[in-house]
């Protein structure tokens, strides 16, 4: 009788350790799931803001391939989490200098979007280059989309 006590008893020990060691192994399997859905939504939003209406230039109805730096001084974007956008031109160099209606053109980065959490656990960087355009000199410049997501 006591034998079966025992025998139960251990049984039952390492049924819950097993439990106990899948359910670990299914958090950590969610939680890196939920890190590259993540990512794929970055390079999605990536992707995607270059030839979006409300970035991009546009020259008697025909899409160019560009951000236009006007509407870059007062995005309309919203709901896309807790991430920071920013386009800042590399070439020619300029000095670097956040970019408002009232500095424009001599400065060299915008902020597109920002909305970070209180609490920052993790960073991801993506970016891209892209083609600025500025409608006053008529020109084209180069610059680096970047989107930061916070966690």
């Amino acid at each position: 009788m006591q034998e079966t006590i025992i025998v139960i008893f251990i049984v039952t020990i390492i049924v819950g350790i097993a439990i106990f060691t899948f359910y670990q192994l299914q958090l950590r399997s969610i939680d890196n799931l939920k890190l590259e859905l993540e990512q794929n939504r970055n390079l999605i939003l990536l992707s995607t803001l270059s030839n979006s209406v409300e970035l991009s230039h546009t020259s008697l109805g025909n899409e160019e391939n560009a951000l236009d730096t006007i509407k870059l001084l007062s995005p309309s974007l919203e709901n896309l989490g807790f991430k920071e956008i920013t386009v800042r031109q590399v070439y020619p160099s300029s000095q670097n200098v956040l970019c408002t209606k009232s500095n424009y053109p001599e400065c060299n980065k915008y902020v597109v979007y920002n909305k970070k959490p209180s609490k920052i656990k993790n960073t991801q960087i993506i970016s891209l280059p892209i083609s600025i355009y500025f409608p006053y000199s008529n020109e084209y410049k180069l610059g680096i989309l970047e989107v930061r997501s916070y966690s």
